[in-house]
Parts: C-alpha cells; structure tokens; sequence
C-alpha cells in the first residue's frame, strides 16, 4: 500500500463548503506534481478561464479541469477528493468527489489526448471511483491506480 507522504505529492483531500474555483487553487497548492509549473498563477486562470468556457464535469461524481502550460516538459494530473461533494454545473447536478486537475502544454497535445484517455478508462469503473471517494485504498486496482498517479506515466485501465 502506498505510503501517505506519496500520496499528497498527487492527492489531496478538499475542504469542506469549497467551491470549484477554490478546488482547483487547493489541488495546485497542496501537490507536488505541480511543482514543474512555473507559473502557478497562470496555469490556474487558464483552468478557470476554461472552466467558465464549459463545464469540466463529466457525471459519475468526476470532473476533470485542466489547463495549458508553455514549455511544460510532461503531462500532470493530480487529484482532489471531496468527502462533501461540489456542485459543478446543471448538466450533471450530483456533486463531484473526484476533481482532476491537468497541466500539460499546447504543443503536446497527443501526450494530453493519451492521458485524458488513460484516466476516462479508470474513471469508468464504478468499483474504483466508488473506492476512491471513500478514500479506501485496499483494492488491488485502486493500488494500481494510485501507482500509475504517483509515477505520472498514464496508461489505461486493465480489463478486470
């Protein structure tokens, strides 16, 4: 099982009462994945420029915002847990628990189609957004998961 202080570098838990916009401020503060970007500030108004464009939820209790980065080395995904539930949009009224958050640069634009894809796969099992919402790491698969979020390396699920 993996190891808090690992977890935080791409996981963090939201507050309570938080709207989207301060989600997305949380989930860069607090993980380390985001590190790479230089510019905080920047990166975070393009997610919520493009946010106020359209909706990032996607149902299922998932939402997956993200913004571009120039001169950005490698795709980033980290994740922010909402044991409350945010309210994202009308379109999907049920409140999000697990809001992504993508850093990746325009020029990349096949390594950012390759990861929204990989999380979409892993995002369809309802087992695995189910036992991520509870915070529950023990099932093989969410392990796997959290792996593959640790490394920044993204690939699809594994057919169960």
């Amino acid at each position: 099982m993996m190891l808090l202080s690992e977890l935080t570098a791409f996981c963090t838990i939201l507050p309570e009462a938080v709207d989207k916009f301060a989600a997305f401020g949380e989930i860069v503060r607090n993980c380390s994945v985001f590190d790479a970007v230089r510019d905080k500030h920047a990166y975070l108004e393009s997610v919520i420029k493009r946010e106020k464009l359209q909706s990032t939820g996607i149902g299922h209790c998932v939402a997956i915002a993200h913004g571009k980065v120039p001169h950005l080395e490698q795709t980033h995904i980290a994740l922010g847990i909402s044991p409350d539930g945010i309210v994202f949009d009308d379109i999907f009224p049920e409140p999000v628990r697990l809001v992504f958050l993508i850093a990746s640069c325009p020029t990349k634009q096949s390594e950012y189609v390759k990861a929204l894809a990989s999380l979409l796969s892993w995002m369809h099992d309802e087992k695995m957004r189910t036992s991520l919402m509870r915070q529950d790491f023990s099932d093989p698969a969410v392990g796997r998961f959290l792996e593959m979020m640790k490394e920044q390396s993204f690939h699809p699920a594994e057919v169960r």
